[in-house]
């Protein structure tokens, strides 16, 4: 049955400049995400003489994803529903391999009789700031904007390739903090696989939530195993032919990732955003022609 049509807010700009479109959401979710919370959180602790803000910056960051979610949604008006709360269970049921994943990462260290040994204030913020501000920034607005321009059923990887690169791609700026060249490249990959799988989770289920919680758990176990006074976001040492092993694992979470997204499944993907965002297939424009894409600058 045909869904009503709502008319859509002219978004003159978004409308028409998709790849520039999701660079400016990238980077407005940065600044207004990271820059209010970091300030308000250096004010709290200069009250309270706190002497490392680290360790409290998730609190901020959780307070301004939220307040960056509603600007989205309310910006969007009428034809955005929400991310958040609706298809929590259906996106969940999106992710089980999350498990075996995990256990296959740490193995290594389980064997060799490393448990997780650090769990401290500053491993719980660095894992929630991170799962919370990335996921927002790099999945939640440039993901929704994109499944919002490019509708048809044969975009849907292209847009979990899209938010995963540009997620990978970050990382490998590392190297410019402390972080060897090495490592940071194959951080680089690692990141746009797992930003894959995270991307196809929240465009097969539609709620950005599960992937949230999904990377801060990811981002715990990982710095729980390093020593209290090594833990850091940032990888110093020179990647090696240790890192084979993780590179090929993180790949076939990738490789899930496209599972998830595959032909059979993207009809049911396109409808269930047809309905986030008010419209129905019948209703999307027609695909333009490659060259109307190209001179016409939409992607």
């Amino acid at each position: 049955m045909e869904q009503p049509f709502t008319e859509k807010k002219a978004h003159p700009f978004f409308d028409k400049h998709t790849v520039l479109g999701t660079i400016v959401l990238i980077l407005w979710g940065y600044f207004i995400v990271m820059i209010p919370a970091s300030f308000v959180i250096g004010i709290v602790a200069a009250i309270l003489k706190l002497e490392d803000i680290t360790h409290y910056l998730c609190f901020g960051v959780f307070i301004m994803a939220g307040v960056t979610l509603l600007i989205h949604k309310v910006w969007f008006k009428p034809e955005l529903k929400g991310i958040l709360f609706r298809g929590f269970l259906r996106t969940l049921r999106c992710c089980p391999v999350i498990l075996p994943y995990w256990l296959l990462l740490l193995l290594p260290d389980l064997l060799k009789g490393e448990y997780p040994h650090t769990f401290n204030l500053e491993v719980f913020s660095l894992a929630f700031t991170a799962g919370v501000s990335e996921e927002l920034i790099f999945r939640g607005l440039p993901g929704s904007y994109l499944k919002r321009q490019l509708r048809t059923e044969n975009k849907v990887p292209l847009i979990v390739c899209i938010t995963g690169v540009i997620f990978g791609l970050t990382h490998v700026t590392n190297m410019f903090f402390g972080a060897s060249v090495s490592a940071s490249l194959v951080q680089g990959i690692t990141t746009s696989c797992i930003g894959i799988f995270l991307g196809a989770v929240f465009i097969r289920g539609g709620n950005i939530l599960v992937p949230m919680l999904l990377h801060s758990l990811h981002d715990m176990l990982i710095l729980s195993f390093q020593d209290a006074d090594e833990v850091s976001a940032v990888v110093e040492r020179e990647a090696g032919l240790g890192d084979i092993p993780t590179v090929l694992l993180c790949m076939a979470l990738a490789g899930y990732g496209f599972f998830l997204v595959r032909k059979s499944k993207r009809g049911e993907i396109c409808e269930m955003w047809a309905e986030t965002w008010s419209q129905t297939t019948e209703n999307q424009p027609a695909v333009p022609a490659a060259s109307e894409i190209i001179n016409g600058g939409t992607l």
